[in-house]
């Protein structure tokens, strides 16, 4: 507009080669400045004279110039950048070949422990994320990749489990419960208790009484109850657990009163971990890494030689509470499995994934031992724990109290089948993902 500006100054002096009133001499001068003076000098002109063109350009551009400003866009674009001292690599972690650090941490190996440790432990009403990429500049992207990973399934399965009630028992009959802990005059004369058992096809011949409604029970599977139908899973099986626990609510002395109106309801879930290769789709924004998993597969490549079988066997005692004393779950590998090699699964692009057998039976001993056992608690002031770091994360998963409703109130999950099923879930998700991360 300056050039504008500058000729309607001129053109003032042009107009004057001619007699013309003074006061025309003012008009020109505010056409030069603004709008305003603009339209009284087209109004002096009466479109006659070229000084007309210059007032018309400054009006427009005064009246288009909001407009030229909203189609002026300043886009930003990501800019590759070359590794350097100043910008060093952006990075997110894909594992191809799994092998533990066996023998740091005496039979166990050290990453094993950590990680395990860290995934049963976290509260289950949040889950781990997925592990963060290091991304120097605040803002990274990564075309989708694949990578090695432990993975977790949880199932239903209160329809399996057969619920008998055993009335006037007494601490002959419970294995799931301690005597010695609570003197209570009316269980120990004869209370109603329950006796939860599985089905038998599945080869999980363990079962449990117990007096007790507050009762967590998390037992080895010897066979799947809910996945067995999936070949292809049943070989990528690294452990494997289920969990029974009471919704009754309260805590109820029956004194020997077997036919309650109300008996206690028992739920049942069960949770396989196994090798998977997932595929990751992993991005910064501002810092804030946002990692998300578009699939998963689990495609057994079988040996070349040898048996087509699950390369991870191990076999494991259940446990049991009975008065002054308790049974952990202890595991140990199948004698008749070789436990050699690597299990070879083929990720959806093509790409083979390797893990160590050695390694993955390791990781599973260690998780269904430290998964399994009882947690019990008469609602006062007794409870008893008959397993590892796994039973309270459980416990507080199906008994815990939760504020989710947004109102600030505490809610006993009692009942809640669905938060429950969820804070199961994360708790199974946690400890995937925490090895996985490891």
């Amino acid at each position: 507009m300056n050039p504008v500006v500058e000729c309607l100054s001129q053109w003032k002096w042009n107009w004057f080669e001619l007699e013309q009133p003074l006061v025309d001499f003012d008009t020109f001068d505010k056409a030069s400045r603004g709008f305003l003076g603009s339209i009284l000098l087209l109004k002096l002109l009466k479109w006659k004279h070229i000084a007309t063109l210059g007032a018309l350009i400054s009006i427009l551009g005064i009246a288009t110039t909001p407009l030229t400003q909203f189609l002026i866009e300043y886009p930003s674009h990501l800019v590759p950048l070359k590794p350097g001292p100043d910008f060093p690599n952006a990075t997110a972690r894909s594992i191809q070949n799994y092998k533990s650090r066996v023998g740091l941490a005496g039979s166990w190996s050290l990453d094993i422990s950590n990680y395990i440790s860290a995934g049963l432990i976290h509260p289950t009403d949040a889950r781990i994320e997925q592990l963060t990429p290091t991304c120097p500049s605040g803002t990274c992207t990564w075309e989708p990749f694949e990578s090695l990973a432990l993975c977790a399934k949880v199932a239903n399965i209160t329809d399996r489990i057969h619920v008998a009630q055993v009335p006037f028992s007494t601490e002959a009959d419970w294995t799931a419960w301690d005597s010695t802990v609570d003197q209570d005059a009316l269980r120990l004369n004869g209370s109603l208790a329950y006796n939860i058992s599985f089905p038998a096809e599945s080869n999980n011949n363990d079962y449990f009484v117990t007096p007790i409604s507050y009762t967590v029970y998390s037992s080895p599977t010897t066979d799947s109850i809910a996945f067995g139908d999936d070949a292809a899973l049943s070989k990528t099986r690294v452990a494997g657990y289920k969990i029974v626990w009471a919704d009754a609510g309260n805590v109820t002395y029956t004194n020997g009163n077997s036919t309650r109106d109300d008996p206690w309801r028992w739920q049942a879930f069960e949770i396989m971990y196994h090798a998977c290769v997932n595929t990751y789709s992993v991005r910064v924004e501002n810092g804030t890494a946002i990692t998300t998993i578009q699939s998963s597969s689990y495609n057994v490549i079988p040996p070349t030689d040898g048996e087509d079988t699950a390369p991870v066997q191990i076999n494991c005692t259940a446990p049991s509470l009975v008065s002054g004393g308790a049974q952990f779950t202890e595991c140990i590998q199948d004698s008749r499995n070789p436990n050699l090699g690597v299990l070879t699964l083929r990720g959806e692009s093509g790409k083979n994934f390797t893990a160590d057998i050695r390694s993955l039976t390791l990781l599973g001993k260690h998780i269904t031992q430290d998964s399994s056992g009882i947690w019990a608690w008469d609602g006062s002031d007794h409870m008893v724990v008959a397993g590892n770091s796994g039973l309270p994360t459980f416990a507080d998963a199906v008994y815990g109290y939760n504020n989710d409703d947004g109102d600030g109130s505490l809610k006993s999950m009692t009942g809640n089948s669905e938060r429950q099923l969820e804070r199961l879930e994360n708790a199974a998700s946690n400890l995937a993902v925490s090895i996985t991360n490891g």
